[in-house]
């Protein structure tokens, strides 16, 4: 039985492996913006949403509403604040603090940027989770969030997930893992889009005034 279980986990691990190695279209399109290393595709999810690209380029960008909507779906979690450690929006670089209250108490998450194109790209890394409210048993996570216009004037935003696990036991469980973070993922993102599509019906929305519209990129030096 040992040597069965041993022999099923090293075949999980190199179907993930091999996997791996296909690259999709969001992990090629995360990597002409950022210079860390992305872990596996593990999944994304995607909502068109009533709202211009640039209403929900700005609501993605700024940390008023974020904890609200990347929380849904946490059980036991009351969102609080959350903010950017340098500046009022997200900017390459920065750390975004969110604060929540769990049953053991006030807990917080730490998001590097690892990736930002105006109205069209914003990616994380996860820094830090000391009660593992995004997600457990998994190493380096990602969360990378792709906005698309459509000509009708909606607006698509798709969140796409990498991360590794941190045993071979987690990666047997993954196929269970996901079921449960798929859920979340869209119970996410269609709260996002009740922000957004609110926000796009204010006459004056309190939204910051950000570039909105992709900047000229530059391919990421390589180390001599």
């Amino acid at each position: 039985m040992k040597r069965f279980l041993a022999t099923f986990v090293l075949a999980v691990l190199a179907a993930r492996g091999a996997a791996a190695q296909q690259p999709d279209p969001l992990t090629t399109r995360l990597k002409r913006y950022t210079e860390t290393p992305i872990a596996t595709f593990q999944g994304a999810e995607c909502v068109s949403i009533r709202a211009p690209k640039n209403v929900v380029w700005r609501v993605l960008v700024g940390p008023e509403t974020v904890s609200t909507w990347l929380l849904a779906g946490v059980p036991g979690v009351v969102p609080r604040r959350a903010s950017y450690g340098k500046g009022p929006t997200a900017s390459k670089g920065d750390v975004l603090s969110i604060d929540a209250t769990t049953a053991d108490g006030p807990r917080r998450v730490d998001l590097t940027v690892i990736a930002l194109q105006p109205g069209e790209l914003l990616a994380f890394l996860l820094k830090s989770d000391d009660a593992d409210l995004l997600d457990a048993k998994v190493e380096r996570l990602t969360l990378s969030f792709f906005v698309d216009g459509r000509p009708d004037g909606t607006t698509d935003l798709t969140w796409a997930s990498h991360y590794d696990a941190d045993s071979p036991f987690s990666a047997l469980l993954s196929p269970t893992y996901m079921r449960g973070r798929h859920a979340r993922r869209l119970e996410s993102l269609n709260l996002f889009r009740a922000i957004a599509e609110t926000a796009a019906l204010l006459p004056y929305p309190p939204l910051h005034d950000v570039p909105t519209s992709p900047q000229p990129t530059s391919a990421p030096r390589r180390k001599k």
